[in-house]
C-alpha cells in the first residue's frame, strides 16, 4: 500500500504517508511544562507505527490559558527534548504546532487583528521565530504554524481581516505576516529545516475563506519557502464557546458528516501546491487505511492525517497491517473528546475508557 510506504520531503524521512495530527490534551501542567503523561500519550502512538507526530499546539506566548503545553521561554525546553526523544526512540518523527492566539475574556469579548499595532505585530513574529528556534534546538524534525481555525495567524489570512494597512486588502497583505514569519524562520533555522502550516481549506463563516482564497493564500505562502501543507477546515470565528456551531463542527466532524468530508478540500489545495513540489496533509473523518489509499492513490493528498483514530486506539494503524479489524476501538466522532476539551478536562476518548472497564 502506498499509505505504508517510505516518503521523504526536505530534512524528513518518513517510515510512511501517516500522520497523527495535532490535538490539546491538556496533560501539561498548570505552568504548560510536559508531563509524564504527555509523553507516554505520543510514545504509544510512536510505537503504533505512525510516520509522523504534530504535537498539539503549543503555544509561543506568555498569555494565560491553563495547561496550555508552551515553548515561549528556554525553561521548557528540558521537558521537550525528553519528549521529542521518547518519540524518535519509537521509530517515528515529530513536529511541533506553534500557537499564537489574540486576547479574550469570559464575557466573549474577543480582540480583533484590526485591534493589533505594528509594534504588536512585529511581536507576534519574533514570539513564532524565538518558539521555532527552540524547537530545533531540542530535536523537533519540523515546525508547523497554526494559520488554521481562527487563531492569529488564521485571523490574519481570513477575508474577514478587515485592516487597510499592508496587512490587509489583498491575499498577499493578509498572508503577510505568515510569509514573514516563514522568511525569519528560514533565516534562522536553515534551508533544508522543515517548516510548514495548518490552514482551514474553508471557514465555514459568513464572510470567511472558501477554498477560493485558500487556494491563493497556499499559493503565497508556498511561494515564501513554506515544505508542506496541513488542511483542515472550520474554526470558531462566529461560535461562542471554541469548536461549536456548523464552522466547529467542520473542524472536527461529527458522525452525521460523511466520512472523508474534507477530502475536496485537500485535492483543491494539491492541485494548486503540486507544480511547486509542496505536499499536502489530509484531513476529516479518514477512517481506514483504505480510504487514505484511495485518497492517495487518485492524487488527492500526499500524506493522510489522522487525529480521534489514534486517540480511541493507539494500535490502529498496526491492527489494519496485522489484519486484527475486528479488535480496533473505533472512533464514533460522538466529540466528548471536543466536550472535554472545551471544560479544560484531559483529552480523553470515552468509547476507549468504556471497552477498557469490561
Amino acid at each position: 500500500m502506498k499509505i505504508l510506504s517510505p516518503v521523504n520531503f526536505k530534512n524528513l524521512s518518513l517510515r510512511n504517508r501517516l500522520v497523527w495530527l495535532p490535538m490539546v490534551s491538556w496533560l501539561a501542567d498548570e505552568e504548560g511544562f510536559v508531563t509524564d503523561e504527555l509523553i507516554s500519550r505520543h510514545r504509544l502512538r510512536a510505537e503504533g507505527g505512525v510516520g509522523l507526530i504534530i504535537l498539539e499546539a503549543t503555544g509561543v506566548l506568555d498569555r494565560k490559558s491553563p495547561k496550555l503545553l508552551r515553548i515561549n521561554e528556554d525553561k521548557y525546553m528540558p521537558g521537550m527534548e525528553k519528549l521529542v526523544q521518547s518519540v524518535h526512540d519509537a521509530g517515528a518523527k515529530i513536529s511541533i504546532q506553534l500557537i499564537h492566539y489574540v486576547k479574550q475574556s469570559r464575557s466573549g469579548w474577543k480582540q480583533k487583528v484590526e485591534d493589533l499595532s505594528i509594534e504588536d505585530i512585529n511581536k507576534v513574529k519574533d514570539d513564532f521565530v524565538q518558539a521555532a528556534v527552540r524547537a530545533k534546538k531540542v530535536g523537533f524534525d519540523s515546525i508547523e504554524l497554526h494559520v488554521a481555525h481562527s487563531y492569529t495567524l488564521s485571523s490574519f489570512v481570513s477575508l474577514l481581516n478587515k485592516r487597510q494597512d499592508q496587512y490587509g486588502r489583498s491575499p498577499q497583505g493578509r498572508a503577510l505576516i505568515v510569509t514573514d514569519i516563514i522568511e525569519m524562520c528560514r533565516e534562522k533555522l536553515g534551508d533544508e529545516y522543515c517548516i510548514g502550516a495548518r490552514i482551514s481549506g474553508e471557514e465555514f463563516v459568513s464572510g470567511g475563506n472558501t477554498l477560493k482564497q485558500t487556494k491563493a493564500i497556499s499559493r503565497i505562502m508556498a511561494e515564501k519557502g513554506l515544505d508542506y501543507l496541513s488542511v483542515s477546515a472550520g474554526g470558531k470565528t462566529e461560535d461562542g464557546a471554541w469548536y461549536s456551531g456548523y464552522s466547529g463542527t467542520r473542524s472536527m466532524p461529527t458522525a452525521n458528516l460523511p466520512y472523508g468530508c474534507h477530502i475536496y478540500l485537500s485535492k483543491g489545495i494539491r492541485e494548486e501546491l503540486e507544480p511547486l513540489g509542496v505536499p499536502v496533509i489530509a484531513s476529516g473523518k479518514i477512517n481506514s487505511l483504505e480510504l487514505g489509499e484511495e485518497m492517495l492513490n487518485q492524487g488527492k493528498a500526499d500524506l493522510i492525517g489522522v487525529c480521534r483514530p489514534l486517540l480511541a486506539d493507539p494500535q490502529w494503524i498496526v491492527k489494519q497491517m496485522e489484519n486484527r479489524k475486528n479488535e480496533i476501538v473505533n472512533c464514533i466522532y460522538c466529540n466528548t473528546c471536543l466536550e472535554r476539551d472545551q471544560r479544560w478536562e484531559p483529552v480523553e476518548c470515552i468509547v476507549a475508557e468504556k471497552k477498557s472497564k469490561k
